[in-house]
């Protein structure tokens, strides 16, 4: 499979505008407050761990708080992708989102994004 260029939606103030409606209106750093305090979201790791939600759409997802990446394993197909320069409120609001395929559609699909290679899909979805 030859590599696909990633799609550059970038964020903007739609993609922005849409975050804030997903999060009740509120300011994202205000959001990410509200769910963490005023402690940073870093946990101390440097991922969160492949998370199951339950969802129709979305199999398993993990943050690399470093790398600033989500990794999203989808039900259909078991395709992994990768969300570039997500940042930590940002993955705040999609971990705390209680449809996880809603939130993709509305907010990620406005940043960064690609298939995984599939020496990624080996060394970083092995255990999704």
């Amino acid at each position: 499979m030859a590599d696909q260029a990633p799609r550059l939606g970038g964020l903007g103030e739609a993609g922005r505008s849409r975050i804030r409606r997903n999060i009740g209106g509120q300011d994202i750093t205000a959001y990410e407050k509200s769910l963490y305090g005023s402690q940073r979201i870093d946990r101390g790791a440097r991922t969160t761990g492949w998370e199951y939600p339950d969802s129709s759409r979305v199999y398993a997802y993990s943050y690399d708080y470093q790398t600033r990446e989500l990794l999203v394993r989808f039900v259909k197909y078991e395709t992994p992708w990768v969300y570039h320069e997500v940042s930590q409120p940002l993955f705040a609001a999609f971990d705390s989102s209680p449809s996880k395929g809603k939130f993709i559609n509305s907010s990620l699909n406005y940043t960064e994004y690609r298939r995984a290679t599939p020496q990624e899909e080996a060394e970083k979805f092995d255990h999704a």
